[in-house]
């Protein structure tokens, strides 16, 4: 539970949302973009990076949430499940060193992380969709490389995010 909360449970999060909703993101702005539908909300007045990219930063801060609540709680409930079933640890046990191991602040943290995350993927995403060109095949390679980019983004993000929440101290209480 402890390197759930901190590392794996939001690499993966994030890795979800680059490779389902932001790839989404740039082949649908990708297409607009190709189609000129974003030169006609111009033509219109309507500020189109707002209009487009904004609203899709609010949708994924919206489903993130959720998602990562039921991820970090399955994960939590899966660890828990096997420990106490195929590793014979008994389940009072169990709770008490997750307890013990796993401070609120942890939980915190974790979703803060997942939020950075995700705003971080949902710009770079929305970037590559919007400038996309070449046609359906360049909107093709749009996506490959915005999930590329925010796959390394991320990895690397998450060192930084890591030491600056966590630095070199740990908050596991082994003795006293």
């Amino acid at each position: 539970a402890y390197f759930n909360t901190r590392e794996i449970a939001p690499l993966v999060a994030a890795l979800a949302l680059s490779a389902t909703v932001g790839s989404g993101f740039t082949a649908q702005l990708g297409a607009m973009r190709i189609n000129e539908e974003v030169d006609a909300l111009t033509v219109l007045a309507v500020p189109s990076v707002p209009y487009l990219v904004t609203t899709r930063v609010v949708a994924g801060f919206i489903a993130i949430i959720p998602l990562y609540v039921i991820g970090l709680l399955t994960s939590y409930a899966g660890a828990r499940f096997v420990t106490v079933t195929f590793y014979g640890q008994s389940a009072g046990t169990y709770d008490h060193y997750f307890n013990l191991f796993l401070p609120p602040i942890d939980i915190l943290l974790s979703f803060a992380k997942v939020l950075v995350f995700s705003v971080i993927i949902i710009l770079i995403h929305c970037r590559l969709g919007f400038t996309a060109k070449g046609g359906p095949a360049g909107v093709g390679i749009a996506v490959g490389t915005a999930v590329r980019r925010s796959i390394v983004t991320v990895a690397v993000l998450d060192l930084v995010l890591s030491m600056v929440l966590w630095g070199t101290t740990t908050t596991v209480r082994i003795a006293g």
